[in-house]
């Protein structure tokens, strides 16, 4: 994954440059108001968005025609493919309901379904425990206990994509705990038995003291598929070292409000947000909580007489709520497989509740854009696309008055262009095809990376300083006095793939030799110039 330096600092330090040195350096297209998206750079890749399906606990479960929109992708359907079960501690429970029947079709319209255990069977709790906790002599049978749900379900045509190990470990008070330590001990020694991914540690708040000692144990990282875990609260963060060890983050449960209708707007847009700023976190999915509920993508039914509660809705069982809506306005789009890339900004006063964020599709080309403006007042963007020009952009829109609706297209045929973002909505731009644009590289993009002596050399008081790079790479070049003091930043931020040319002036040095160095990721290259004035 790429990560960029905020606007400010980028165009600090060329403000500085051009300022001290009269540098020409690579452009800063990011100003207020407006995002520049890098079709060239790759982030995580997006496994997908979903909900739970708790049996038992809730109201009406999920029909067969409610399974066709919620994992359908046309108009008025959600688009989800991940679906969360719950493991009853009785395996005589697992029947009960539509789980199975449900389950299955989901899987059939291609969704991954994954289960997760509240508590273990009665028999296999630790009797010298204070807390609810599975005795350690009994790991081998907890292990055979969810390895048994997996092999029920896959018997009834629903093999499960993972297993988590505990739900919520650290926030147990009405089920079981695990301390981190354990939670290790159980994936090194009895992770395997379990035949699917696995999936841990699932903490309600994401706590890294959980995940990083699993991570951090070359056994128990070994057994772990994924790294999921829950935001109550917070935990929306980046984490490098989940992908440096190669590890999915998952979003795997969270609700944004319980106490009011799904209907009620502009509160419904703030899953929205929650969305963007968990994929900006480049993290692989979003899971919410009960998929069926007042308060959740599927309304259940519930009124203000049966709740206590005045929620102002009149919505029916087996509705689509407006949360439901601002979910499909990623779920329906931002398909499997899809990979993230770098949209920076937009920046400014009175854009700070305005989120973008984009996708493509390796395969087709195609881009999704999608912008949140949770600003009470409309706002015109402006869009940067480097690498790439979209032709027609496809728009749908959830906001007061409209539920995903696909509105009229827009055409730019431009790489540069502005969207309008009416206050407290979030709307979806899809180009069927970009393609790609090599503008400003001087060749096709080169096998290396690569820095060319700088010519003329010996100079007086401007050169010309040739490099390239294979791939859209974070890149540095700079500039250093014989004593190693940096005199000059020509490059900062991240470039393109492709043959580069920056010009170097030196009118305010005095005449010496001076190293310059280019550095990205784990390259680095210098070479020496010499200024005689």
């Amino acid at each position: 994954m790429i990560f960029l330096t905020k606007f400010s600092k980028c165009c600090l330090s060329t403000l500085l440059s051009v300022a001290l040195f009269g540098i020409v350096s690579q452009t800063v297209h990011a100003q207020a108001g407006e995002v520049t998206i890098y079709m060239d750079s790759t982030a995580q890749t997006i496994r997908g968005f979903g909900a739970a399906n708790i049996v038992d606990w809730y109201g009406p479960d999920l029909t067969m025609d409610e399974v066709d929109y919620v994992f359908g992708t046309d108009d008025g359907e959600l688009g989800f493919n991940i679906l969360r079960l719950r493991i009853s501690p009785d395996p005589n429970a697992w029947g009960n309901g539509n789980q199975v029947e449900t389950a299955r079709k989901a899987y059939e319209m291609g969704a991954l379904i994954w289960a997760a255990p509240w508590n273990p069977p009665a028999s296999m709790y630790d009797p010298n425990s204070e807390q609810r906790k599975v005795d350690p002599a009994k790991y081998d049978l907890y292990a055979a206990h969810l390895d048994s749900f997996n092999t029920y379900m896959s018997e009834r045509g629903v093999p499960l994509y993972g297993i988590s190990i505990q739900n919520e470990p650290d926030f147990a008070n009405d089920w079981t705990a695990w301390e981190p330590d354990e939670i290790v001990t159980f994936l090194q020694e009895h992770a395997p038995s379990i035949d699917t991914r696995i999936i841990a540690p699932e903490s309600f708040q994401f706590r890294r003291n959980y995940s990083d000692l699993i991570l951090n144990d070359s056994l128990a990282n070994a057994h772990t598929d994924i790294i999921g875990g829950h935001i109550y609260g917070g935990g929306i963060a980046p984490y490098p070292m989940a992908e440096e060890k190669g590890k999915e983050v998952w979003m795997t449960e969270h609700y944004t409000t319980s106490d009011r209708s799904a209907n009620i707007w502009p509160d419904a847009l703030l899953v929205g947000d929650e969305i963007h700023r968990v994929m900006e976190a480049g993290w692989h999915a979003y899971v919410w909580w009960q998929i069926k509920r007042y308060y959740s993508p599927i309304h259940d039914g519930v009124d203000v007489v049966e709740a206590g509660q005045d929620f102002n809705d009149n919505g029916t069982n087996g509705s689509i709520t407006k949360r439901g809506y601002v979910m499909s306005q990623y779920s329906r789009f931002v398909r499997p497989g899809y990979q993230r890339v770098i949209a920076d900004g937009p920046f400014g006063r009175g854009w700070a509740r305005v989120q973008v964020s984009a996708y493509k599709d390796a395969e087709s080309g195609k881009i999704v854009i999608v912008a949140v403006n949770g600003e009470g007042v409309d706002k015109e963007l402006g869009v940067v696309v480097e690498d790439g020009t979209p032709e027609v952009l496809a728009q749908y829109r959830t906001d007061d008055d409209h539920n995903a609706e696909q509105l009229d297209d827009i055409d730019v045929s431009s790489s540069v262009f502005s969207l309008n973002l009416p206050a407290e909505s979030i709307t979806t731009y899809v180009s069927d095809f970009i393609p790609v644009s090599n503008e400003g590289d001087l060749t096709e993009a080169p096998a290396s990376f690569g820095l060319e002596q700088n010519y003329p050399n010996p100079f007086n008081p401007t050169t010309n300083i040739n490099y390239k790079i294979p791939e859209a790479s974070q890149v540095t070049l700079k500039v250093y006095d014989l004593l190693g003091r940096e005199v000059a930043t020509l490059v900062n931020g991240r470039v393109s793939a492709g043959q580069h040319q920056v010009s170097f002036d030196a009118s305010n040095l005095s005449s010496g030799i001076y190293i310059y160095e280019l550095r990205s990721g784990d390259y680095t290259e210098i070479k020496k110039m010499t200024l005689i004035k």
